[in-house]
């Protein structure tokens, strides 16, 4: 009898313990959840290095703003499976997520919420354009139900879904700027309400000849009523991290060796010195060999290299065709916007480059190829295309100056504008196919440094050409698409193979659902 009572006296305080066990085990030191403003800063600071990141690699070689002088397989198209930005985007999600379920229902967080579902819609757009299907729909839903092997999403579904959230964040984000610790618009709601509307007509932009009834109705839709739908109106409204000291820009602290990996291509010097161009000035330095510094009004001191040589090619590459005069100083570095500390130490700048999400030159060039389209009725392309062409150079004048690089600032604010956009290579004509030839060209010029969209922009249009370099492996391919990561391919085998299956193979020569070109 005695047994039997210890025994029911065990199990009823076995039981107790069981019920009361996560209610004792709550670590105060270790909260279930973060206040949105504590969580916002680290998502937004992680992904826009991770942009400015990608927009050196990747983003400069593949459209050929630069060229590989050492390290070359990227520019040679010999690409291995990336788990960047996957990676970091899927972590950065995870807090995104976390803000949207402590917000979505809180009447007074709504512009918290807001705020949410345009970086969720960033990010999401950032990754899907990388890789093409990926896990959207059930991708942290780890967070609640512990499923750690989510499905791949089509693309066009996950831009449903990025499309309709971006409308909703223009709807719940109201005039009060009660949100803080936000490093991109300090709390500015109304230039967040303009970032969503931008932001999807980029992307309406993207899907325009896969999906062109969408694309039509929601240019249309944003286009049609300025007050509904507010859209960037200058360049102070356009998207961007701006660094401090304490956070540098991105290519700041890297080794010099790692910054002169990366110099002008053939590509860009060729394009802007056609164009008598001065943002030449901001996108690349002199020659070491010139013996100018940072800056000189010739541009004949100013030298680009082929893109696709490879390492032994790359490192013996002379313009001249002379060896004595070949190798790194040579061949321009990138501009002094950018520079590393290592590298210049006197003149680099930690913060006068900024990492640039949209601006509102971009948008001004989605406007005027919508308008030369027929997408929109509202303005009209010539308006919108020379507005980008000004903003551009605006823009770089004033970041340039904010260097302290007042050369460099002067010949930029002495270009004659009115000649630039009156020349006959950038004026527009009566015909379309030459004028969004040179919308796309001014487009790509703008996109100088932001992200990979200059490569999203031309795998959409194939404009402006891009010419693989001589040593190009992929059967001379330009690349269309990163390959999944190798850890998604071990730890949710199943659904990366139904993901394979659905877009035709895991390759860098796979074209995105909105690839049509």
């Amino acid at each position: 009898m005695k047994k039997i009572l210890l025994l029911l006296i065990s199990l009823v305080l076995a039981v107790s313990c069981t019920e009361d066990f996560e209610t004792i085990n709550i670590n105060p030191n270790y909260p279930a959840s973060a206040q949105p403003e504590l969580l916002l800063p680290g998502v937004q600071r992680e992904m826009a290095y991770n942009w400015g990141n990608q927009g050196w690699e990747e983003g400069f070689t593949v459209v050929q703003y630069g060229a590989r002088l050492q390290f070359t397989s990227g520019d040679t198209y010999n690409w291995s499976p990336s788990g960047d930005p996957y990676d970091n985007a899927y972590a950065s999600l995870r807090d995104v997520e976390n803000i949207i379920r402590d917000t979505e229902t809180n009447e007074e967080a709504q512009n918290y919420y807001g705020v949410a579902l345009v970086m969720k819609s960033w990010i999401y757009s950032y990754v899907t354009d990388a890789y093409g299907d990926v896990p959207y729909s059930e991708a942290t839903s780890g967070i609640e139900d512990g499923n750690v092997t989510p499905a791949f999403d089509a693309q066009s579904s996950i831009y449903a879904g990025i499309l309709a959230d971006l409308e909703t964040a223009n709807t719940v984000l109201t005039g009060a700027g009660n949100i803080s610790g936000d490093i991109i618009y300090n709390g500015d709601i109304e230039k967040w309400r303009k970032f969503a509307n931008s932001l999807r007509l980029r992307l309406l932009m993207r899907i325009s000849d896969v999906d062109n009834a969408t694309a039509v109705a929601g240019m249309a839709q944003i286009t049609g009523n300025p007050s509904a739908y507010p859209i960037f109106e200058s360049n102070e409204d356009m998207a961007f991290v701006e660094w401090n000291s304490d956070n540098p820009q991105p290519k700041y602290d890297a080794r010099s060796g790692s910054f002169d990996e990366v110099r002008l291509s053939q590509t860009l010097e060729t394009r802007l010195k056609d164009l008598n161009d001065n943002r030449l000035y901001v996108f690349a330095q002199p020659t070491t060999d010139s013996d100018k510094g940072i800056f000189s009004e010739d541009f004949n001191d100013y030298v680009g290299m082929p893109n696709g040589l490879d390492d032994e090619a790359a490192l013996g590459y002379s313009p001249s065709g002379n060896p004595d005069e070949s190798g790194s100083n040579f061949i321009s570095r990138l501009g002094i916007l950018l520079a590393c500390r290592a590298c210049n130490p006197e003149q680099a700048s930690a913060t006068a480059s900024h990492t640039i999400i949209m601006s509102y030159s971009e948008l001004q060039f989605i406007l005027a190829e919508a308008a030369e389209r027929g997408f929109i009725s509202s303005g009209d392309a010539a308006m919108y295309y020379e507005n980008g062409i000004r903003a551009s150079f605006a823009y770089y004048t004033e970041r340039v100056a904010a260097g302290g690089w007042s050369d460099i600032a002067n010949a930029m604010q002495a270009t004659d504008l009115e000649a630039y956009v009156g020349q006959d290579a950038v004026a527009l004509t009566a015909a379309t196919d030459d004028n969004l030839a040179k919308i796309a060209l001014q487009k790509w010029i703008s996109l100088f440094y932001t992200g990979f969209e200059g490569w999203s922009d031309w795998r959409r249009t194939g404009m402006p050409e891009v010419i693989p370099g001589p040593d190009a492996v992929n059967d001379g391919m330009v690349p269309v698409r990163f390959q999944y990561p190798n850890s998604v391919k071990s730890t949710n085998s199943e659904n990366y193979n139904a993901a394979v299956q659905s877009m035709g193979a895991d390759d860098i020569n796979t074209k995105l659902w909105w690839d049509v070109d």
